[in-house]
């Protein structure tokens, strides 16, 4: 997501920036005008009571409205040190062009802000409402990206039920006659041994309980049914449906061993790239 905001204040205007992108923990990079570096650790907090997940990039910018132009000055020791290492760059890469001011001016640490401590303290006040208001504009774009992500993911999650039920059905019709052609060649094979019927059925029911795929789609089932709930949730979200993909994963692989129909395995791998799809989708949920 996206999130800007804009104050104008006294003699100054506050511009902040910040732009979101997926990570599975809460991270924040700053980048602050050099006399609000202490404010760092400030920033951090104000995003953790607002942001759970998510990669944030904050930039501030603070545009100056006097015509006695920007209240900075020159850092002499910060001149010396970078001319020594672009110095010293010359020397090691070779290269004869001579320093010019331009090279200099890269560098924002040889110039720092010639505020007061009061004043200082009034521009964090300002800079602090418009982070809040960049955040508030943050979540509102995030809502609406969420709302369309959300009729995306329970069309897929209505797409892997309705897969599942045609699993079921054919798994059923497949039993009965899995069992019925075990019998016929059990019987040939024995060739006119003699066997107890007893044991036979012992020895097909147990063969047949080995295709049988009743549990994983009962739990399959299940975990559709969370998946919803847990989607539906007001608090953070992403973790918990990412964790359960992967045991929805773990069940469609394992009615996939176990499938003796052509069918079924066709229906599997359209629930798998369906799966698949929605671990993309979750990646971008906070």
């Amino acid at each position: 997501g996206l999130g800007v905001a804009e104050i104008r204040n006294e003699g100054y205007t506050v511009s902040v920036e910040i732009r979101s992108v997926n990570n599975r923990f809460l991270e924040v990079s700053c980048r602050l005008p050099s006399f609000l570096s202490g404010k760092d650790r400030e920033v951090k907090e104000i995003v953790k009571e607002n942001v759970q997940r998510g990669k944030l990039y904050i930039t501030v910018i603070i545009q100056e409205d006097s015509e006695d132009g920007l209240d900075f000055r020159l850092d002499p020791a910060a001149v010396q040190s970078i001319y020594t290492l672009l110095t010293r760059l010359r020397e090691e890469a070779g290269v004869e062009e001579p320093l010019r001011l331009e090279h200099f001016l890269k560098f924002s640490e040889i110039f720092e802000a010639n505020r007061e401590i009061e004043n200082v303290e009034k521009t964090w006040e300002c800079v602090r409402k418009t982070l809040l208001e960049a955040l508030q504009d943050l979540k509102n774009m995030r809502l609406l990206e969420g709302n369309a992500l959300e009729k995306d993911i329970i069309q897929r999650i209505g797409s892997l039920e309705s897969s599942l039920e045609r699993v079921e059905a054919i798994s059923e019709n497949n039993i009965s006659e899995t069992t019925k052609k075990l019998r016929e060649r059990v019987r040939i094979l024995l060739n006119g041994t003699d066997v107890s019927e007893e044991r036979l059925n012992t020895e097909i029911v147990l063969l047949t309980d080995k295709m049988d795929i009743t549990e994983e789609c009962v739990r399959l089932r299940s975990h559709h049914a969370l998946f919803r709930r847990i989607l539906g949730n007001e608090s953070a979200v992403g973790k918990k449906l990412n964790f359960l993909l992967q045991e929805m994963n773990r069940e469609v692989n394992t009615i996939s061993s176990k499938a003796s129909k052509a069918d079924i395995s066709h229906l599997v791998v359209d629930m798998k790239e369906e799966i698949e799809k929605l671990r993309e989708q979750v990646q971008n949920l906070e």
